[in-house]
């Protein structure tokens, strides 16, 4: 089974390439230390080699990642094997140059996040971890993510030497999903809005949470390594949380309703079909950030960048109180040149004067109580 070995404490993932990729390249790529007792992951290509290094360990309390590469000709036989994620789907809707190219998957895992940090440290840019279930996923600030199946849970490798992009990177990685989304014609009118500075929105209202982004990163050799790690609900009906397909299938019974002027009708969540699947929202996400990511690199956010994520925003003019100022408002109005987020001290009806001061709040520095309005620092 792919996944985490408990009688051995060892994690067994698969790897996957859309290019032809040998062992050789495999470990040069993604087993190589960086640094003096890096922890690297062990890279076969055969079963008898995974069982082997199981055996070598000499204790339980001895962690260890195995990455077991699949031929090109292994994969369609393993993808018969593994129903979970569709291998040859994914890579048939990918068009990247780079990103999303190389794919780790596994079925159960600690937290895609917590072992690219560990083990994947430095490793080469674009590599993406896909796990169908997490036990422990979490979010900003070490917040539990619940991560069921039918989730996507996903991190991916992305280089950065300019530190003073880093807080960018969210923001983009959001912009793309939020395209991803409606690059589908099913998905292409949903009210599909991103919270600052991290998290996605079925709509405007506070309820309607889609998923998240979270940015992490190594530095060493003047660059950051940075792993950017995204949670959207998909098909997991089972999960409190509002789902992508849930809002497609209201959206599509509710233009049912008023084709047939039935507004008595009720809408239920039962039988929901699969509109989107993990697979090809994975892949069109990569489609959409990995040119967004050059313009970025070349050309920095502004303007073209900074517009499209204002555009997508909840919060243009939105009127908030913030606490550190004994709950004074502020009027949000942009993202500042540092990557924060920019405010106008106002009145409560927000009108300001020109000796109002302009307040920026670093994005991993700051809570954003939506359903309050009330922003806050973070202890």
């Amino acid at each position: 089974m792919i996944g985490t070995n408990k009688d051995s404490n060892t994690t067994i993932v698969t790897l996957y390439s859309k290019d032809p990729l040998d062992v050789g390249d495999a470990i040069k790529y993604y087993g190589t230390e960086s640094y003096p007792n890096q922890p690297i992951p062990s890279i076969v290509s055969t079963q008898s080699e995974v069982e082997s290094l199981i055996n070598d360990q000499p204790t339980c309390d001895n962690e260890k990642l195995i990455i077991i590469l699949q031929q090109q000709q292994q994969q369609q036989q393993q993808q018969q094997q593994d129903k979970t994620f569709d291998i040859d789907k994914y890579f048939k809707e990918l068009s990247t140059i780079l990103f999303g190219k190389n794919l780790i998957h596994c079925e159960m895992i600690s937290s895609t996040q917590d072992i690219m940090l560990r083990y994947l440290s430095q490793t080469r840019q674009g590599l993406v971890m896909i796990a169908d279930e997490q036990t422990k996923g979490r979010g900003r600030g070490g917040n539990k993510f619940l991560s069921s199946m039918g989730c996507l849970l996903m991190s991916f490798k992305c280089k950065q030497s300019n530190g003073n992009k880093l807080p960018f990177l969210q923001y983009l990685a959001g912009m793309a999903m939020v395209e991803a989304i409606h690059s589908f014609p099913v998905a292409s009118d949903l009210n599909v809005r991103l919270k600052w500075p991290n998290d996605i929105y079925g709509c405007n209202e506070p309820g309607m949470k889609l998923g998240g982004v979270l940015c992490e990163s190594n530095y060493l050799n003047n660059e950051f390594d940075v792993v950017i790690g995204i949670g959207v609900n998909v098909t997991n009906t089972n999960n409190p949380s509002t789902t992508l397909n849930q809002l497609i299938h209201k959206k599509n019974q509710q233009q049912q309703q008023e084709k047939e002027k039935e507004s008595t009708a009720t809408i239920t969540d039962d039988n929901i079909p699969i509109y989107i699947g993990r697979e090809e929202l994975v892949s069109r996400f990569f489609n959409k950030f990995e040119p967004m990511l050059l313009v970025f690199t070349k050309d920095g956010f502004k303007p073209d960048l900074e517009k499209k994520y204002l555009d997508y925003w909840m919060h243009s003019n939105q009127i908030v109180k913030f606490k550190e100022r004994g709950n004074h408002h502020i009027k949000i109005i942009g993202i500042a040149d540092n990557g924060f987020l920019k405010a106008i001290e106002c009145n409560a009806d927000g009108s300001s004067s020109s000796n109002s001061e302009i307040v920026e709040l670093h994005p991993d520095g700051t809570s954003f109580d939506i359903q309050n309005l009330v922003l806050m620092k973070k202890p």
